[in-house]
């Protein structure tokens, strides 16, 4: 099984091919910058070159970027879909597309802590779940988002998940809980079906919430159907990394990762 990697692989090669595109990216990973601002990195960054290869008296106005050179590559960028833009005022601000930060972040080899988006199809899930998560070294996981039927979940079913956290175990993480209704993830346990594409616009919104400043990975390995359906869905079109947990004897586990671009591993 592989995802998608049509994204990774057209980032890949515009870092590897022009350093000025390897810039700009780079710097639209830390957030939406103006053209004014692109340039000066660029600038910066072929003033350091310059250095390194051995010129003296290197100054500042020897340098420059201009627009033209500027354009030329961040419409190149934005016609792959990998950055978009927007004009403000006397500006144009430009960023990475949603669905191309984590291949670029794969690229650049830049980390963020890591977001786990998760399910669970029954409140007893939540045990196995946690013994895992709690010891899980790998992805550096600060925060945790879990994704569930609220009919499922609004009966008196505690959400309480640390107390089956393992004494001992020092790690820190923010959890929070999205309840879908009904109507869009639907109730398996009552034999409603869920809409699909309205789940997938509701994990959408907790991926590009989570994106910014982390790494959203996707567990596949247990949930109502329809969310492990749209959460796949999600990880091939954010090329996002996928785990599945294998359980095995007593607390012993076996995680598949799914990588866009390199498949399971």
């Amino acid at each position: 099984m592989m995802f998608s990697n049509h994204m990774d692989t057209l980032v890949k090669a515009e870092v590897q091919s022009v350093a000025v595109r390897r810039i700009i990216l780079d710097q639209l990973e830390g957030g939406s910058k103006t053209g004014t601002e692109l340039r000066e990195s660029i600038r910066k960054n072929m003033m350091a070159e310059a250095v390194q290869a051995g010129m003296k008296n290197v100054k500042p106005d020897d340098f420059k970027v201009t627009d033209p050179k500027l354009y030329f590559n961040t419409k190149h960028l934005e016609d792959l879909g990998i950055i978009v833009s927007r004009k403000d005022s006397q500006q144009r601000i430009f960023e990475l597309h949603p669905r191309a930060i984590q291949s670029a972040r794969r690229a650049l080899g830049i980390s963020r802590p890591g977001t786990l988006i998760t399910s669970i199809g029954q409140p007893e899930d939540a045990r196995p779940l946690m013994m895992w998560y709690a010891k899980e070294m790998t992805f550096n996981f600060k925060f945790l988002r879990l994704v569930v039927e609220q009919e499922r979940f609004a009966r008196g079913v505690s959400k309480n998940i640390d107390r089956y956290v393992p004494e001992g175990v020092t790690k820190k993480w923010q959890t929070t809980w999205h309840e879908l209704p009904a109507k869009v993830a639907g109730y398996e346990e009552g034999r409603i079906r869920g809409d699909l594409m309205a789940t997938y616009a509701h994990i959408e919104k907790v991926v590009l919430e989570a994106l910014p400043e982390s790494e959203p990975i996707v567990n596949l390995s247990t949930g109502p159907s329809v969310i492990l359906l749209a959460l796949c869905l999600i990880a091939m079109q954010y090329s996002l990394t996928a785990i599945y947990i294998q359980r095995h004897e007593g607390e012993k586990t076996a995680v598949t990762h799914i990588v866009p671009g390199e498949g399971m591993i």
